[in-house]
């Protein structure tokens, strides 16, 4: 049982400020400075991600700590040579905390990593390694029955196509920081995969394609995501969002916190 979601009304000029929700973070350790600044800002949920077996139990750390917070377990694709019978069993362990909503970050990335040093190099993990990798947390998630949030930075549909070949993930699936075209996101909404936008590739020079597919895709099928350790962050892509589509920042909050909570199980 999850604990009941909080929602925070506050008057602000009269007006009813609206909820947020962010999709994906990576919290800094028991970040209380970055979870109060986000409260302030009238987020009611984070979820953030583990990168491996240690940083998954940081995240539950976190979730324990903080209401408004969530944990995702994963090994991301960055390092998925660090998959294995025994981290499998690590991140197994840690999926049965209540605080443990999905399972991310996991996906592919055929395009660069960060190193043991955090320094980001030109160089990936070897496809088949990281396939590997992915399709075992993929049957993870499907016997635990939880929702997958998945990195995609792999040539067309890759992705899409692994998730379809694994069959429907029980608890449901998101894209995280979606950056591709109004096809990729019509499949994933064929598909019923929710896609989360991110802060950067909203806002990224060139990124027409992904504006018109944020245009077109239905507000009930997105999320909203920083991909940071600042999930106060997520308010201004909700203002983004809004102004795509004709809506107000306060109508898009409100929708993407309710499908969050879908996702992983929350009363909405």
């Amino acid at each position: 049982m999850h604990r009941k979601a909080f929602i925070y009304l506050k008057r602000d000029n009269a007006c009813e400020r609206t909820m947020y929700s962010e999709s994906h973070c990576h919290l800094r350790g028991l970040a209380d400075d970055a979870v109060e600044g986000a409260e302030e800002a009238g987020v009611v949920l984070a979820l953030t991600a583990g990168i491996d077996v240690a940083s998954s139990e940081l995240a539950i750390q976190a979730a324990r700590r903080h209401r408004i917070v969530r944990a995702c377990v994963g090994i991301h694709p960055w390092n998925a040579d660090r998959y294995s019978a025994e981290a499998r069993r690590g991140l197994m362990a840690l999926a049965g905390d209540g605080e443990a909503v999905a399972v991310s970050e996991i996906g592919l990335d055929y395009v660069g990593r960060r190193d043991s040093e955090g320094r980001y190099v030109d160089e990936h993990i070897e496809e088949e390694i990281q396939r590997a990798a992915f399709r075992g947390q993929l049957a993870m998630a499907g016997e635990l029955g939880l929702p997958v949030l998945v990195h995609d930075r792999a040539p067309g549909h890759e992705v899409l196509n692994i998730l379809e070949e694994e069959g429907p993930v029980e608890g449901g699936a998101a894209v995280h920081g979606f950056s591709k075209d109004a096809a990729y996101a019509e499949r994933c909404v064929d598909m019923g995969v929710y896609l989360s936008i991110g802060a950067r590739a909203i806002s990224a020079p060139g990124s027409e394609a992904l504006l018109e597919a944020v245009r077109d895709v239905p507000l009930e099928w997105l999320l909203t995501e920083t991909d940071s350790a600042r999930p106060a962050g997520v308010v201004a892509v909700a203002e983004r969002i809004a102004e795509l589509k004709g809506l107000s920042r306060a109508e898009v909050g409100r929708a993407t916190t309710r499908n969050l909570r879908r996702l992983i199980g929350l009363p909405a």
